[in-house]
């Protein structure tokens, strides 16, 4: 029982790709104090949440249905699906910020597992971790 427990309880914390990639950027911006993060659908369905806006000095927005334009006005950094970054309306993003991490979600887990069950739900969904480029 503790076995499976163990096991289960990895499987499930590795399902949860908004909620890693939102960890992995307080991880990666701990020193900074001016930051305003965008989260999008994809991130808030796949784990974000309000107990991990752990630093209240920062802005965590996740306001729907922005442009890129606002996006890039507004924010410092972005959490987005991967699939999201690919369209063409995203080329304003593509240039004006850099991908400073991504989480993977179940699609490691999913890559290493040997048996076809379970299926996992976020694999595949991949967040991506950006921040917008320094002005020189």
């Amino acid at each position: 029982n503790l076995v499976l427990t163990a096991g289960f309880t990895v499987i499930s914390s590795v399902n949860y790709p908004g909620g890693e990639a939102l960890q992995s950027l307080h991880n990666l911006e701990n020193g900074e104090s001016n930051v305003t993060v965008h989260l999008d659908v994809a991130a808030c369905q796949t784990g974000v949440s309000r107990f991990l806006e752990l630093n209240r000095n920062w802005k965590y927005d996740k306001t729907e249905n922005l442009s890129a334009k606002e996006l890039l006005d507004r924010h410092s950094h972005l959490l987005l699906s991967a699939e999201s970054l690919d369209s063409y309306k995203m080329r304003l993003i593509k240039d004006n910020f850099d991908v400073i991490g991504e989480s993977t979600g179940a699609s490691l887990l999913r890559k290493y597992w040997p048996l076809r069950f379970p299926r996992f739900l976020a694999a595949g969904q991949k967040i991506l971790i950006l921040r917008k480029k320094k002005v020189s």
